[in-house]
């Protein structure tokens, strides 16, 4: 295994999990919000899932989330 690929795992993981709680928040429904993260998203062009491998797609799906939050999602 490539030393890197190690040091980017735990971040991965961090990221799925800060951005799933969000989303569980949002939705108040886990269910919902797991089904929101595999589904396309026209905001995000891609499903918010594939976002998540890196800092910059992780910020745009949390942007998304609190655009939904506020009601101010288009």
């Amino acid at each position: 295994m490539n030393p890197t690929n190690r040091c980017l795992r735990p971040s991965l993981l961090y990221r799925l999990a800060t951005i799933e709680a969000q989303a569980a928040d949002v939705f108040e429904d886990e269910q919902i919000a797991a089904d929101w993260l595999k589904t396309p998203n026209r905001a995000l062009d891609a499903r918010p899932i594939d976002l998540l491998d890196s800092e910059t797609g992780a910020d745009q799906v949390e942007r998304v989330l609190t655009r939904i939050e506020y009601g101010v999602y288009s």
